[in-house]
């Protein structure tokens, strides 16, 4: 019961300060528990941050596999696993917000870098591996232009990051929806394996 209002307190404060400003403190007093009860739960920080970063994983990637079900393409199951991430984040403001303010590329700084920390790194990691699995899988199938698979799963983890920076950025102008039909749009027409002319 504890952890649970903790670690919704502390998304709430890496948010706000980012994790080098947040205070185990402010962390305690967001959920309502003493130092002491924050204490027997977490070991500190770090700990806290990776056990978010872990449960929210998790329930990201049961989401995009609950999206992804009943796909018959390896096009639509990245298609729809783009929604469903963009979904996930709209649904998650803090985690989201907490992302964004840690500063580094989503695509670029998790491959042979220290960029994120602890848990965050690894599960971004294996989110990038996933994701470069299934452009295998559409390019195998011919249903996306010819590329390096690890090029466009950064370039599609990329435009994840930038619609979804845009849209904290400008208040959250519009339904998350709609952020999530513009970029499937955008990567439609991005990854089109439409013949191009040479030269």
């Amino acid at each position: 019961m504890y952890r649970q209002r903790i670690l919704i307190a502390a998304e709430f404060e890496f948010a706000k300060d980012g994790f080098a400003g947040a205070k185990v403190n402010a962390i305690a007093a967001a959920a309502d528990v003493s130092l002491a009860t924050v204490y027997k739960n977490f070991k500190g920080k770090d700990e806290i941050w990776d056990v978010l970063q872990a449960q929210r994983m998790n329930e990201l990637l049961d989401t995009v596999r609950n999206a992804t079900a009943g796909c018959t393409t390896a096009l639509e199951n990245l298609l729809a696993g783009v929604r469903a991430q963009v979904t996930f984040f709209g649904n998650n403001p803090n985690f989201l917000a907490l992302h964004i303010r840690e500063g580094f590329s989503w695509a670029t700084a998790i491959v042979g870098t220290d960029a994120g920390r602890g848990s965050q790194r690894m599960n971004m990691r294996a989110g990038l591996e996933m994701l470069t699995r299934g452009v295998e899988a559409a390019l195998a199938a011919d249903e996306i232009a010819p590329a390096r698979p690890s090029v466009v799963a950064g370039l599609i983890v990329s435009a994840l990051q930038v619609w979804l920076t845009d849209w904290v950025v400008t208040d959250r102008g519009v339904p998350i929806e709609t952020v999530a039909d513009e970029l499937v749009d955008h990567l439609t027409v991005l990854l089109s394996p439409a013949k191009r002319p040479k030269g």
